[in-house]
This record gives C-alpha cells, sequence and structure tokens, in this order.
C-alpha cells in the first residue's frame, strides 16, 4: 500500500506533468483566472486524464504488443483521448449544460492536451506493473488538477496583489510557477 501512495506522490509532485515535465504548460497558462471554472475544468481534465491513461495502458499492454502494433502507439492514443472527452463531454452537456456553456473551447482541447497524451505513454513505457501504472496514472491527474486550481487561486490573489507595474500579468504568473517548480524539485532532492 505504501508503494502506491508514494507513487502516487511521486507522480504528483516530483514528475509533476505541468512544471516539472512541461506537458501541458499551455493549459496551466491559458486556462481560466476564475476560481469555479478553473475547479470544473480541473476535474473534468482529472476524470479525462485518468481514464485516457488507463485505458490506453489497457490498450497497450493487452492488445498492442501482443499484436506486435507498438509502432500505433501514439495513433491509437490520440484517437482513444479524443473519444473518452468527447463521451464525458456528452455526459457533462447531458447532466450540466451550464457548465459547458462556461467552458468553452478548453474542454474540447482537453482530448488532444500534451498532458493527457504524456501520461498515457509514460505509463505505457514504465517498467512498473499493471497496479503501479494505474497509480501513476491518479498521480499525474491528481497533480494536473492541483496545479491548475492553485495556479486559479494564484491568479485571483495576484490580481489585488501589490506587484510592480513590470511585473504584472504574465511575468509574475511565470516568476511564480519558476518558484514553485523549485519547490517541487526539492522534493527529488534536485535543489
Amino acid at each position: 500500500m505504501t508503494n502506491y501512495l508514494s507513487i502516487i506522490a511521486a507522480a504528483a509532485l516530483v514528475n509533476n506533468l505541468i512544471l516539472i515535465q512541461l506537458f501541458g504548460v499551455s493549459s496551466l497558462l491559458n486556462s481560466t483566472k476564475r476560481l469555479p471554472q478553473a475547479i470544473e475544468f480541473a476535474l473534468f481534465n482529472f476524470v479525462v486524464l485518468f481514464l485516457a491513461s488507463v485505458v490506453n495502458l489497457f490498450v497497450y499492454r493487452f492488445i498492442l504488443i501482443p499484436f506486435h502494433l507498438e509502432f500505433f502507439r501514439l495513433v491509437v492514443f490520440v484517437a482513444t483521448s479524443a473519444l473518452l472527452t468527447t463521451l464525458f463531454l456528452q455526459v457533462i452537456t447531458r447532466h450540466f449544460p451550464f457548465s459547458r456553456r462556461q467552458q468553452h473551447l478548453l474542454l474540447f482541447l482537453t482530448g488532444g492536451n500534451s498532458a493527457v497524451l504524456a501520461a498515457s505513454l509514460l505509463s505505457s513505457i514504465s517498467v512498473l506493473t499493471l497496479g503501479e501504472s494505474i497509480a501513476y496514472s491518479f498521480g499525474a491527474a491528481l497533480g494536473y488538477s492541483l496545479i491548475i486550481v492553485g495556479f486559479a487561486a494564484l491568479r485571483t490573489r495576484l490580481e489585488f496583489a501589490d506587484v510592480p507595474a513590470p511585473f504584472r500579468g504574465s511575468a509574475i504568473q511565470l516568476i511564480t510557477a519558476g518558484l514553485v517548480t523549485i519547490s517541487l524539485l526539492g522534493f527529488a532532492g534536485l535543489t
């Protein structure tokens, strides 16, 4: 059990998809500035990232490898991620139509998000067991969502902070992202 928890913590913090491995940085900088919408976006991405990674892992290990079709991995992962995103978006539209209207294009971009594909690729090429790979996928999705929500809260605070004029806007966000990255690297002992 501790092995799974350490894999989840390592994937969420030490090997964070956004700040450490730099997959999905565009969603960090382009996600919404309002906290409720950022929470919805993070939850949607958590579900899609986790489900796509697990489904792609099963497809890779139980279909592509036995039939020696490993070279189709990226094409299959993109198609599976886009399909899962579309299906999940239809479920959300049916139950939460207001949420979809507020998020507009952000939810459609999730299927081809580099973080979703990176989590699938990293879990498929790892030497972890099936259970450990699923734990890694959960940790990667958790870390992605925490960073998205954390930076939305940070943007809210920065609007009212006394930031010098040259550092307002994107500059202070990039500086803060760098500082958070350095603190996450501290978990790995790299600072």
